[in-house]
């Protein structure tokens, strides 16, 4: 199998593999048990969480191990209470962890505005200050784009909602150690992130939440009710393997991101040639500025990406993001950007990695053109 579906998730490091089974083994009593062995489950956290910290340049009591970026962002969303007099603003080509938690935030009560995004899949800063009202208590905007790769000009757009002094959360999940290095980067109060994207164990998770939303917000909201784990704000006995194997991968993409990010630039732009000089009409969903090395979204016109993908078994790509596999609907994304559903329905999302060579790119960019052509032909 070729995988090219690295926005949808990335095989485990083998090191953190190893790591995470050795936790397991040995790391095995609870945390928050007074004995020595809970102890040293508890420190073992300590240390995972000091170390997330100094890689992403924020505080260790800033962060919040959660079940992943979709607890991460429902529970960012939840730190505003639904009522007429709650306004949030968020864009149309967020992941639907956040357009689902701000529905919802809606339907129970509280106002919504939905962003539109240019044809580039961008949102525009201006559009965010005309959104601002006196109602406004949070501004939800992702950093990139899981479909198409789109970086958003988050600092702008930060700029503009410091000036309502208004929170930003945003969904940093695609962003870490591709186009975000360090927290200080990006002026956000709520950062949403996951392990499972950086060569970590799935279902682990963090919320960042700073200092200064912390101290203007005592009684930050809760998803959950139980016991008193992380400062008392996310209750459940931790998964201390996947704590501990998320510190190590973020550690080992950090060590390796600088060159990581050309490689695979290098990669998307060799697939993309190919496929553009064998391809007749082939058309580029993705920015080819302001966008993650790693995504590239494509449309073949006459083409239905479902049968194409089922013509190429051998070869892992998608049709959009993998939390709506199931979904026959077109992308919002794409169609937030313009794209009629059709147009939505023949785009494909390749996304390369860690285990993507040359050779991967040349086999599967010359075999997606051959299926094409063929499909065109019928």
């Amino acid at each position: 199998m070729i995988y090219l579906d690295y926005q949808a998730t990335t095989p485990i490091d083998s090191e953190v593999a190893s790591l995470v089974d050795d936790a397991a083994r040995e790391l095995w009593a609870n945390p928050s048990s007074a004995h020595m062995a809970g102890l040293k489950s508890h420190e073992a956290i300590g240390k995972a969480r000091r170390k997330i910290a100094r890689l992403l340049g924020c505080r260790p009591h800033e962060l919040y191990f959660t079940s992943g970026a979709t607890e991460a962002n429902n529970w960012a969303i939840a730190t505003v209470e639904a009522s007429p007099a709650s306004h949030i603003v968020t864009s149309a080509i967020e992941h639907k962890s956040i357009l689902d938690a701000c529905r919802a935030f809606q339907r129970s009560g509280g106002e919504l505005t939905v962003l539109p995004v240019n044809e580039l899949g961008f949102v525009e800063p201006a559009d965010v200050k005309k959104a601002i009202g006196p109602r406004t208590r949070l501004v939800s905007v992702m950093v990139a784009n899981n479909e198409v790769g789109a970086v958003q000009p988050i600092a702008e757009i930060a700029d503009v909602i410091a000036e309502a002094g208004i929170p930003l959360h945003t969904d940093a999940t695609q962003a870490v150690g591709y186009v975000l290095d360090d927290f200080g980067q990006l002026p956000a109060d709520l950062i949403s992130f996951s392990s499972h994207k950086l060569y970590g164990p799935k279902g682990m998770g963090a919320l960042y939440i700073s200092d200064t939303f912390q101290a203007s917000n005592k009684q930050i909201r809760s998803l959950l009710h139980g016991g008193g784990q992380e400062g008392g704000r996310r209750p459940g006995t931790e998964n201390l393997p996947a704590i501990v194997g998320f510190a190590r991968a973020l550690e080992l993409t950090k060590a390796v991101s600088a060159t990581e990010k050309l490689r695979v630039s290098d990669l998307k732009n060799a697939f993309w040639n190919i496929l553009a000089a064998e391809v007749p009409g082939i058309v580029r969903n993705s920015p080819d500025h302001d966008c993650l090395p790693n995504c590239l979204n494509i449309r073949i016109p006459g083409v239905d990406a479902g049968q194409l993908m089922a013509a190429v078994p051998q070869i892992a790509i998608s049709a959009g993001s993998a939390c709506n596999s199931n979904d026959q609907q077109p992308s919002h994304v794409l169609l937030a950007m313009g794209l009629s559903p059709d147009e939505a329905r023949s785009s494909l999302r390749i996304g390369f990695g860690r285990t993507t060579t040359p050779a991967d790119v040349f086999d599967a960019a010359t075999a997606i053109a051959v299926v094409a052509s063929h499909i065109r032909s019928e």
